[in-house]
């Protein structure tokens, strides 16, 4: 049987990549994701994707040296920085740059699935299946999630490996291009990589700080920083969106926004494809969603612990798969797009085949009918996976793992 050896781990290197497929199935994927790759490039190019809002501030950015945050307030200032290279192409070449960048990281996604949970190719069919709709929706939209989820998912794998400084840094790469993966640095804490934890943040903060200060200048990385969490202030979080009127429509699926459509007292014409249950005072909506994200945390923090017993594949997945949810429900902005970060939790719950498949068509049918996203059909697929990964974690005696055991020594 042959074997890998990296920092102490054993893994079993048969079917670690595409390989393991059957030619068919590769040439159907390749034509697939041709398919997929035309569309997107194509959207992007014609500006009608969400890919010319990073495109736009870093062109900004290339062309005058200008840390325009007001323009697009929800990305960090580094991002404009990391994408000012690409800016500098003609919008349609830019986007099929990053088109060709997000293909490729999802190629690579599973085999390094395979290194973090043991689940091969074949194994994984069904839960890449359950969240297929959010994927393509973020190639749609050219977004930078799925460049964003193999960076996470592969600092992770290296975490594991006992590279936890390296994995870190790369979860912290990913902050800079959207800020919501940094909260994976909590896996690493979960799985007892403190150490190398706080080093990748370490490296994350100095090469932010770097990065906008050698590019930008002392004195406008210091300003646009600070205008950032300004505007952040002013005009985010779930109560920013209801005083400045914005992201409130059925597509936001964000848990407090959905609370506040269905259960809370908002003006109607704030709101589209919205039902309307009750109208409870916003505060009260506020407090409700702060009392479930407490619970989600205690359960996190209780599935953290239990985790410590059950076999590293399986610990590590639960923990990144329970993380990304609470990650989700956290945000006060969700687009269906966001909704790809629950491929752990599908991988995790492969042997539950109903539960995916239903997951599935419902998944499609929210993309399909507003009146579902309205009510946060898949923010409750969220809760679901995540109720199922803490209970099959918190179990006495844990499910069979997705695939037989094939790393050791973690």
């Amino acid at each position: 049987m042959p074997r890998g050896r990296r920092a102490g781990v054993c893994y079993d290197r048969r079917g670690m990549s595409l390989r393991s497929l059957d030619r068919r199935v590769l040439v159907l994927l390749a034509v697939f994701a041709a398919g997929v790759a035309v569309y997107s490039i194509a959207r992007g190019a014609t500006a009608t994707s969400d890919f010319k809002n990073p495109y736009r501030v870093a062109r900004v950015f290339w062309q005058t040296g200008t840390l325009d945050i007001r323009g697009e307030p929800r990305y960090p200032p580094t991002i404009r920085v990391l994408l000012a290279p690409l800016a500098a192409l003609p919008l349609g070449v830019a986007a099929a740059v990053w088109t060709l960048v997000s293909l490729a990281a999802m190629a690579a996604l599973p085999g390094l699935l395979e290194r973090l949970s043991g689940a091969s190719p074949r194994a994984q069919a069904l839960p890449w299946l359950a969240v297929l709709t959010f994927i393509l929706d973020a190639f749609a939209l050219g977004q930078m999630d799925p460049v964003d989820l193999v960076l996470v998912t592969w600092g992770l794998v290296l975490a594991r490996e006992r590279r936890a400084a390296v994995g870190a840094s790369l979860i912290g790469l990913a902050g800079m291009i959207k800020v919501l993966p940094v909260a994976f640095w909590s896996v690493l804490l979960a799985g007892r990589r403190a150490a190398g934890a706080a080093a990748g943040a370490l490296v994350t903060l100095v090469a932010s700080a770097g990065l906008l200060v050698v590019f930008a200048g002392p004195g406008p990385a210091r300003a646009g920083l600070a205008e950032w969490v300004a505007v952040l202030r002013e005009r985010e979080g779930a109560w920013g969106l209801v005083d400045t009127r914005n992201s409130l429509r059925e597509n936001n699926e964000a848990l407090p926004v959905v609370l506040a459509r269905t259960f809370g007292d908002l003006d109607p014409e704030l709101t589209r494809n919205a039902v309307s249950l009750v109208r409870l005072p916003l505060a009260m909506i506020w407090r409700i969603w702060l009392g479930v994200l407490g619970v989600l945390a205690a359960v996190w923090l209780l599935c953290a612990w239990r985790a410590r017993r059950a076999p590293p594949e399986r610990a590590w997945l639960g923990m990144f798969a329970l993380t990304a949810v609470v990650m989700l429900a956290v945000t006060h902005i969700a687009w269906p797009h966001y909704f790809m970060w629950l491929l752990p939790a599908a991988l995790f719950l492969a042997a539950r085949r109903r539960v995916l498949i239903a997951a599935a068509v419902l998944g499609q049918l929210g993309m399909m009918i507003p009146v579902l996203r309205g009510v946060g059909c898949h923010m409750a697929i969220a809760l679901v996976f995540f109720a199922l990964v803490a209970r099959d974690l918190l179990a006495r005696s844990p499910r069979r793992s997705i695939a037989p055991p094939a790393v050791t020594g973690a």
